[in-house]
């Protein structure tokens, strides 16, 4: 008798998604001074920017980055952005902007990607948004001096895990405004939303607003925006974006006990580790776990850059017999949530709970 059967299946681990809307050829602020917009994206000559959505994928049962074929719409304030839309191109999930944003208003400009797990046809979704605007300029304009701005790149195998600060300081033309009376300053992540509120690498903002501490324990690649309103309008705005750096790395494994001789008990097994800079340190940068090869079946002995290991927790006998570490790369931490719908986890006092990451 053929009975009803059950379908064999593998439930994979959900894809880690991340992602930002990039702007490159120019800013997201324009002026105008009655007359002209600086810079002017429109007409000839022109300077149009350029809006990709980067989005990555990564494969934590694997531990390695996962390639993926995104499909792009891009919207202008919640509505669609066509082929035939004045002032924009669509170049695959690139959007050219060739339009000016009038004075004194805002635009809102949306990616929405997707892509398919092809493990199991699972349909991922990742939306950034970024906003356009344009500052009436009628005097000696606003602008943001950051004490750390641009692209930074920070040691992922040194010590990354640590604090840092960015301030803002205010300057009207060339004079710094020391009274901030009136004056607002707001620190946004990628979304445009309160960095303090919606991101754990935001620690706080000093009294004063000027100044954001920022914990590196939680940045792989984060855009931090600080922006200065008065009266209800955006007068200036400056960024930083922070991006875990590794370089390539070499490796020296030292077993002196190998081969074997008779009346030998263990083994004094360790691994260093250098690139550019010099020597790095392992057990910092890396989980390191010794692995035992019996007969192609891998068993974890030790862990740790350096590692006494017994003899006698394998057999001598064992068909192809090899021992090596595995290094697991120490990334950004992460926090944990729910699947669906994605929500924070948290311990009973409110703290969002996080786990380490780990890359090939």
């Amino acid at each position: 008798m053929k009975l009803s059967g059950n379908k064999i299946q593998i439930e994979f681990t959900p894809l880690r998604v991340s992602g930002s809307l990039n702007v490159t050829g120019g800013s997201l602020v324009q002026f105008y001074d009655g007359l002209n917009y600086t810079p002017n994206r429109e007409g000839v000559p022109s300077s149009p920017i350029l809006l990709s959505h980067t989005v990555d994928a990564f494969n934590t049962d694997s531990n390695s980055q996962v390639d993926i074929a995104l499909t792009t719409t891009f919207y202008e304030d919640n509505v669609v952005i066509s082929g035939s839309t004045a002032g924009y191109e669509l170049l695959g999930n690139s959007v050219k902007v060739m339009k000016n944003v009038p004075a004194g208003t805002s635009i809102v400009i949306k990616a929405v990607s997707k892509f398919i797990d092809t493990r199991n046809n699972k349909i991922y979704e990742r939306e950034d948004i970024v906003t356009l605007r344009t500052i009436i300029k009628t005097e000696a304009q606003f602008h943001l001096d950051l004490s750390q701005s641009g692209v930074v790149y920070f040691d992922g195998y040194r010590n990354p895990n640590v604090t840092t600060t960015v301030t803002a300081t205010l300057k009207k033309g060339k004079d710094i405004v020391p009274n901030l009376t009136g004056i607002a300053l707001k620190w946004l992540n990628s979304a445009g939303l309160d960095a303090v509120e919606n991101e754990l690498y935001a620690d706080s903002v000093s009294i004063d607003q000027k100044t954001l501490t920022v914990d590196k324990t939680y940045i792989d690649n984060e855009l931090i925006t600080c922006e200065a309103w008065k009266d209800g309008v955006l007068i200036a705005t400056n960024n930083v974006t922070f991006i875990r750096k590794f370089n390539s790395f070499r490796t020296d494994i030292r077993i002196p006990e190998l081969p074997l001789l008779p009346g030998v008990t263990s083994m004094n097994c360790s691994i260093a580790v250098t690139d550019m800079l010099g020597n790095i340190d392992v057990d910092a940068a890396f989980l390191v776990t010794w692995i035992v090869s019996e007969g192609g079946v891998d068993h974890a002995v030790a862990t740790g850059a350096s590692a006494r290991i017994p003899v006698n927790l394998f057999k001598m006998s064992g068909a192809n017999l090899q021992i090596y570490p595995d290094l697991k790369r120490r990334e950004a931490f992460a926090a944990l949530t729910t699947e669906d719908p994605e929500e924070l986890l948290t311990d009973d006092l409110d703290n969002v709970l996080t786990v380490e990451t780990f890359g090939a």
